[in-house]
This record gives structure tokens, C-alpha cells and sequence, in this order.
């Protein structure tokens, strides 16, 4: 950094002579560079000389300036920007001086501000980073963890809001998914609506249908809070079912995947009235099904029968509906009004769920649940839910490799009314002429390959070489996704500093009397923070209305927390005195009054 950006600070003039603060602020303001051009002069290419030490140049590591016990960092005051050195004397000493009805603040050290004298970038940063480590030195505040750098470059525009209003706002699509999940957690049940409902079950109390019950369902789910954790699970309830938990049921609680809805326990229990068994899941709120989402009526080419009921078409049953011509009507309907998925959408699931299938068979356990009933979406996120359930319901089962077959044809059937945009797809050579003409040849490939009949075995791994590149598509996309969530993230860090200065004025303006000190708010540090509260709260305008300004308020409240040098003009309510006093002094007197009062409330030993 070029050092003649760096200015000698000078006194303001016009200080009373008799006052020590001339002498106070007459400090020495260098700070400590070395040339380019003699840092680049040392560079050489050659191999060290055997009598040079080494020294080891580690990665950077993030500073904490601070000490822990410290809530808040010290004003500048006591603790400047420009030195990193952590201070090993005693901390400074700041006193106040009366002179001609204006309050000086000033430091007792010898040395001005800070509580050590001009160090050398190499010591600073030995004492900061520690022996044999390089790393940077200069430039670095530390009230790093108060400040918020702005939008990083390399995220561009996220927002529709206008100037600074993208800056102080969440973009409406993170807002308005996180406030979606909010609402669906505390969603509450109409007792009237299901007045047959336990109001505890085992450890679980609080449940809420997640799902309308059909009249005759062997499955029903809920919402559930746990008693002692208090928090929130899904339960699958399997009617009228007195099996007992199987081995593979305790495989299914060691999957811990991304893609899977996770099973925690399985119990049984009598509290519905009648014998039935319980499978606790992890809760994800504001899920939707693929049925829901894409296939039920959100798009032109969904078609449903008259009760919104799903039926399988490719099932051997011979009374299942088979509508060949409401199929044929919907897929022209969804292709006249492009209501079809972009492909990108389909590889986005079709690699999540491949995902979520390998770690299946890798675990030897086999999905049996595949279909768009029991995959759910929350946001860009995939998940097949109920894992286990047909492995309770069938625990005798035993021919995995078979039934890990099947998953991949039911990922093919699934692949295919996505891409069709309905779920009735038993024309196959139809759909796939839809598909020929509206996908890539990969996709198609793919869709065939999993609704292959042939006696090949196949594996869900030589879907790698089909998805191919596209996989680093999906990759880049949730790092993108990321980095949005950090950036807003680094927005939110530590936004509560300005309530914890507002608790701390609260505690002390106004105070009726402290250690039976009646006038104790009134007088001394007190009395600047009660005009200071007046100067921010009870502004009023020239013809003496109420001056609201939420700008100012928080502006203020930030340039007291950082403890900032610029002054601010503070008038008593009689408009009799006027007392001109920096951020950083204010601060100092708070924090001093405030530990005056954590003093006072100690309990005596």
C-alpha cells in the first residue's frame, strides 16, 4: 500500500491551553511500511544459502482480535484499527477534565491511543499469527467483525429491489421459502377435523396429519413433536399392524444421505386404538410431492381422474384404469402449451435420485417406494420419503437383488412421466416418441435403458457414463446455491449487535438510583448517554414535531457500537449547555456505566 496515503494527524485548533488534551493528541500517527521496490530486491530464484533460516509460510488463518471474555471489542480508544498487536501491559487508562464547561477525554499511556508502541510488520505479525508463520499484516481492522463488506462481485444481481434496497433486503425467493417452512412448522390441527386423534403417542405429542387420510389407508402420516427435545418428526403410522421390527429396518436407520428422508426408530403402540406400528423420520417442512408438484394439476399435461386418486399404469391389474385417449390428450396438451419440464430440471432429479438410489444398494437394502407419491421436493432439494415402510410391511422378502431391479425400472417410469408430464405412460412408444422429440438422445437412452426387460443385470452405476457431464452441471449449480445462502448468511452475522447496545441504554438511562446513589443517571458519564438517548429517540423537527428517521437511528447505533472518532453535538433539554463528543467516548462511558451495574448486581459472597 503506498505510504503517502497515510497523513499526519493534526489537533483540532482552538483547545484550551490549560487542558492535557493538546498534549494527548500530539501523538505519533506513522505507520510502519517498507518499499516495494526493497521487498522485491530481496527476492531471489537461487536456492537458500545454508546459513538463511527457513521459514515456513503457512495458509491464512482468520484472527480473533479479541479477548473471549470480551462481549464487545473495546472502543478506539483504548484499542486502535492501525495495531494488531495484541497489548501484553496493562490496559490503558481513560480520564476526563472539566474545562470551561466541556468534557476532555484523554489517555494516561505514554505512548497515545495505543497500549503499545510502533512495531515492525514482521513482529506484528509473529505476536499476532505466531513463530515461523507469514502471514498478512497490514490493512486489517479489528473491527472486522462488526463491519459487512458488501455483495462480493461474483455473485451479480439477486434481487429486483432498487439501489441500497438490495443491499439491506433478502431477495423474495429465499424470503419466501424460508418463510413457508416457517409456517408449515407451526402449522396447528382442527381437533374438530380429526377428533379421534391421540394427543400423545409414546414420546411424541403435538401430531398434525401431514396427508388426508383415505377411508380405508394402511398408512397415514403426521407431524410430531418430540417431549424432551422438542423437536419435530414425521411419523408413518402402518394400521392394524402387529409385526415386529426386522434387521433391515435397523440398516435403514445407518442410511444418512442427502437424498433420504432418514429413519430414526420404530416402535409399536396402542394409542390409535388399535395395534399399530410407528416409523420416525426426520422432518422437512414445506415438502411437496412430484405428484403435487409436476403430475397433479400444477401443469397443462397432468391428468387425474375424479377424485384426484393415483393409479399406476403400468400395474397388471386388469380393473386398473387405462384412459389411452385423456393420455394421448394431455401429452398434446402439455407440448401445445410447453408445459413440458426443461431438461435440465429432469437431470437435476435424475441425479439426485440416482444418488439417493446407489447409497440404497450400497447399504444392500432396496428403495420398493419409488414413484412420484413418495418423492418429495423442498426447493431445489430431492428426497424419497417413507424409506423402510415396505420393508416392515414384507420383512420376508428376501431376494434384494430383484427388488433393486425393479427400483431402477420404477426410476424409468418415473423418468418418463416427468418427461411426458403425466403418469399415465403405458403407450410407451408414444411417450418416447414425445421424448425423442422434445429431449436430448441421452435422456432418451437413459428412459430405455431403464425400462429395459432384458435378462442383463444392471446397476445403478452405469448410469454415470449416460448423466455424464451433466453431473458437473448439477455440481455447479449447488454451489451457486451456496454461496447465495453464505452471502446472505454473511448479511445476518451478528445482526444483533444494536439490540444488545439498546439493552445496555436501556439499563442505564434513567436508572432511579444505583447503590443508593439516587442522581447516579444524572451526573457524570451518565448524564452524556441520556442526551445521547434524547439526541437519537426524541429529535423533533424545526416546527416541533416528532423527527422519525429509522436511517438515522440505525446509523447512529452503529457508529456507537464500532466506536467511531466522528463527533456527534449532544444539547441538554434546557438548550442551555452543548457538548460536542466522538462515537468512540460515548462508548467508553457506556461500557463504563454498565459495568458499574453488572458490579452492583453480583450477589455478595
Amino acid at each position: 500500500m503506498d505510504p503517502s496515503i497515510f497523513l499526519q494527524y493534526s489537533p483540532p485548533n482552538g483547545l484550551p491551553q490549560e487542558s492535557k488534551l493538546a498534549t494527548y493528541m500530539n501523538r505519533s500517527a506513522t505507520t510502519p511500511t517498507r518499499s516495494l521496490n526493497q521487498a522485491l530486491g530481496k527476492v531471489s530464484l537461487e536456492s537458500s544459502p545454508t546459513s538463511i533460516k527457513k521459514i515456513l509460510i503457512g495458509e491464512f488463518v482468520p484472527l480473533n482480535y479479541f479477548s473471549p471474555a470480551n462481549i464487545l471489542p473495546d472502543s478506539p480508544e483504548s484499542s486502535p484499527p492501525s495495531t494488531l498487536a495484541i497489548p501484553t501491559s496493562h490496559p490503558p487508562q481513560v480520564h476526563q477534565e472539566n474545562v470551561g464547561g466541556t468534557t476532555y477525554f484523554y489517555s494516561t499511556n505514554a505512548d497515545g491511543l495505543s497500549g503499545t508502541g510502533p512495531q515492525h510488520p514482521a513482529a506484528m505479525a509473529e505476536s499476532c499469527i505466531g513463530p515461523g508463520v507469514v502471514g498478512p499484516t497490514a490493512g486489517a481492522s479489528p473491527y472486522g467483525q462488526q463491519m459487512y463488506p458488501g455483495t462480493p462481485t461474483h455473485m451479480g444481481p439477486m434481487t429486483s429491489k432498487p439501489g441500497l434496497a438490495s443491499t439491506f433486503y433478502m431477495p423474495e425467493t429465499i424470503r419466501a421459502e424460508i418463510y413457508q417452512r416457517n409456517d408449515d412448522i407451526f402449522l396447528t390441527t382442527d381437533l374438530r377435523q380429526y377428533p379421534d386423534l391421540p394427543e400423545n403417542v409414546e414420546m411424541y405429542s403435538e401430531l398434525t396429519p401431514l396427508e388426508g387420510a383415505a377411508p380405508h389407508a394402511m398408512a397415514t402420516s403426521f407431524r410430531a413433536t418430540h417431549r424432551a427435545s422438542a423437536e419435530h418428526y414425521a411419523l408413518r403410522r402402518l394400521h392394524s399392524f402387529a409385526g415386529v421390527p426386522t434387521k433391515r429396518l435397523e440398516l435403514w436407520k445407518q442410511i444418512d444421505h442427502p437424498n433420504i428422508i432418514r429413519l430414526h426408530d420404530v416402535f409399536t403402540t396402542k394409542a390409535f386404538g388399535d395395534h399399530s406400528m410407528m416409523l420416525v423420520y426426520d422432518y422437512h417442512p414445506a415438502c411437496v410431492t412430484l405428484m403435487n408438484k409436476y403430475l397433479s394439476g400444477g401443469g397443462g399435461g397432468a391428468v387425474t381422474d375424479g377424485n384426484g386418486a393415483f393409479h399406476d399404469p403400468f400395474s397388471s391389474d386388469p380393473d386398473a384404469p387405462r384412459p389411452y385417449t385423456h393420455q394421448k390428450n394431455a401429452m398434446l396438451r402439455a407440448v401445445a402449451c410447453g408445459a413440458l419440464l426443461p431438461e435440465a430440471v429432469l437431470w437435476s432429479l435424475l441425479v439426485q435420485l440416482t444418488a439417493a438410489l446407489r447409497a440404497i444398494h450400497t447399504a444392500g437394502l432396496a428403495c420398493r417406494s419409488l414413484d412420484p407419491t413418495k418423492v418429495v421436493m423442498n426447493g431445489c432439494r430431492v428426497r424419497i420419503a417413507w424409506c423402510g415402510v415396505a420393508d416392515a410391511l414384507h420383512p420376508n422378502t428376501n431376494d434384494v437383488g430383484q427388488a433393486q431391479q425393479d427400483d431402477l425400472t420404477a426410476l424409468g417410469r418415473l423418468a418418463l412421466a416427468l418427461a411426458c408430464r403425466t403418469i399415465h405412460c403405458d403407450n410407451l412408444p408414444a411417450s418416447m416418441e414425445l421424448v425423442a422429440r422434445t429431449y436430448s438422445a441421452d435422456l432418451k437412452n437413459l428412459i430405455l435403458y431403464l425400462l429395459s426387460t432384458s435378462a442383463a443385470r444392471r446397476s445403478v452405476t452405469d448410469l454415470m457414463p449416460m448423466i455424464g457431464a451433466r453431473f458437473y452441471n448439477q455440481v455447479e449449480a449447488l454451489e451457486r446455491r451456496a454461496d447465495a445462502f453464505e452471502e446472505q448468511l454473511a448479511r445476518e452475522i451478528d445482526n444483533g449487535r444494536l439490540l444488545r447496545i439498546l439493552i445496555k441504554l436501556g439499563i442505564v438511562n434513567e436508572r432511579p438510583e444505583l447503590n443508593m446513589d439516587a442522581s447516579w443517571s444524572e451526573t457524570g458519564d451518565r448524564y452524556m448517554l441520556k442526551l445521547f438517548r434524547d439526541y437519537l429517540f426524541h429529535s423533533v423537527s424545526e416546527d416541533g414535531r416528532p423527527w422519525l428517521d429509522q436511517a438515522h437511528i440505525a446509523h447512529c447505533l452503529n457508529q456507537l457500537d464500532g466506536g467511531s472518532i466522528e463527533k456527534v453535538e449532544l444539547m441538554s433539554r434546557d438548550e442551555q449547555s452543548v457538548l460536542v463528543v466522538s462515537y468512540a467516548e460515548l462508548k467508553h462511558c457506556l461500557e463504563q456505566a454498565f459495568e458499574e451495574v453488572m458490579q452492583a448486581s453480583a450477589p455478595l459472597p
